[in-house]
């Protein structure tokens, strides 16, 4: 998906349509489609803004302040179990998943290191 054309430049072609250029002569000078052109007028008429549609999926759920708190929390003990970040981060406001924890702690490039200890037991 393409980024949406910056507000600043909608305007510049509202207000060529509203100097009389047609849809397709704008379309040719901004280089964009004479739908688009079409879209950005709709949208004044409608709303009066010419502010882009929000991007579609959910926020995600652990933000930069989530990431402070868990950083924190496995430098003091790095041994920590998801539930117990989970209980950690429901003390501090947040409510999420496992996996939504796990897939924070990937993406900050925390990784599950095998030990001696957590080694399965041998097949006899």
């Amino acid at each position: 998906m393409t980024k949406p054309i910056p507000v600043e430049v909608r305007w510049h072609i509202v207000e060529a349509f509203d100097q009389g250029n047609t849809r397709e002569e704008i379309a040719d000078l901004y280089n964009v489609s004479a739908i688009s052109v079409t879209r950005f007028l709709a949208r004044r008429r409608k709303t009066g803004s010419l502010e882009p549609s929000p991007r579609p999926g959910r926020k995600p759920r652990l933000d930069e302040r989530a990431e402070t708190w868990i950083r924190g929390w496995i430098e003091q003990q790095p041994d920590l179990t998801l539930n117990e970040l989970r209980e950690r981060l429901g003390e501090v406001g947040y409510s999420v998943g496992l996996s939504a924890i796990f897939e924070k702690l990937r993406r900050i490039g925390f990784r599950v290191k095998k030990n001696d200890a957590r080694r399965r037991a041998r097949p006899s």
